[in-house]
């Protein structure tokens, strides 16, 4: 319970800057607009799983719809995750080839990306539900065969529609990590050793955390029910993208600067470090 009203609050915290930037018409760079797709997505899904906990009086059709959102929640999570691993590796390495100009014209149109992942986790949703409700009745000896097979070619379909976004982000991720060992490597052979050395190092580190947090996020959402109960793959759902959540708003300047307004004494320990995302550059 504590995680997920820790998990609930920091998403809330996320969406709620947003949400006040903008209507003071302060401008939201693509960042910002993934980094709040990808928190309300989390929101959605520990909405979804505190009312499943305490509310568990309920006929099979809420059944069905709250595993439904709960499944759209995850899967928009994922692709909203992917979208921001590409967005940083596209801002802060330059390759300078045409593909990658190709990929920065195309991460402008964050809004329209932010819908395809949305289309996508209800076309998802859409196929866990015919998998779960909708497989052939295995009365028969030859029905059951065929709901065999049928099952068998859901559960290759949704195990490949898994994998994808992790490829996506495994090459975005490494993307990002050899341009910065590029630059760094030759900073330091022309012994142009800068204080911004710190905050390669830092983005290094939240490039290999959020890596092996995305990593163990889809390996739970894929294996996680073989060898884990209902309530264990609740609490792996939500540590991840909780732990994930804390190191945006220490790793993004806007967010942490109203963190520290908000919560006093932390000024001293966080404003000084000026570490963030939005302003590194690496030039390859």
């Amino acid at each position: 319970v504590i995680s997920y009203i820790t998990g609930l609050t920091t998403n809330l915290f996320i969406v709620g800057v947003s949400v006040v930037d903008r209507l003071i018409r302060r401008p939201l760079t693509p960042a910002d607009l993934l980094i709040t797709a990808v928190a309300t997505s989390r929101i959605l899904f520990q909405l979804n799983i505190f009312v499943i906990i305490f509310f568990q009086d309920y006929s099979a059709a809420y059944r069905i719809a709250f595993s439904s959102i709960g499944n759209f929640s995850i899967y928009c999570n994922i692709w909203c995750s992917v979208l921001l691993s590409v967005f940083y590796s596209l801002k802060i390495g330059n390759f300078h080839n045409f593909l990658h100009r190709c990929l920065k014209l195309i991460s402008r149109r964050v809004l329209l990306l932010i819908l395809g992942s949305v289309l996508l986790s209800i076309a998802y949703t859409s196929v866990l539900l015919i998998r779960n409700f909708m497989i052939i009745p295995k009365n028969l000896t030859q029905e059951g065969d065929g709901s065999l097979a049928f099952g068998l070619i859901m559960d290759l379909f949704l195990l490949v529609w898994n994998v994808l976004p992790f490829i996506f982000y495994v090459v975005s991720s490494f993307a990002l990590l050899g341009s910065l060992c590029r630059h760094m490597y030759r900073m330091r052979r022309q012994n142009n050793v800068t204080g911004r050395m710190d905050t390669y190092y830092k983005t290094l580190k939240f490039t290999i955390f959020s890596f092996f947090s995305f990593a163990l996020y889809v390996t739970i959402n894929v294996f996680g029910s073989d060898f884990l109960d209902y309530f264990g793959l609740l609490l792996m759902w939500n540590c991840f993208p909780l732990l994930h959540s804390i190191y945006i708003i220490y790793m993004t300047a806007r967010l942490r600067a109203t963190f520290c307004n908000i919560v006093p004494g932390l000024n001293k320990c966080f404003l000084p470090r000026k570490c963030s995302l939005n302003g590194l550059k690496v030039v390859a």
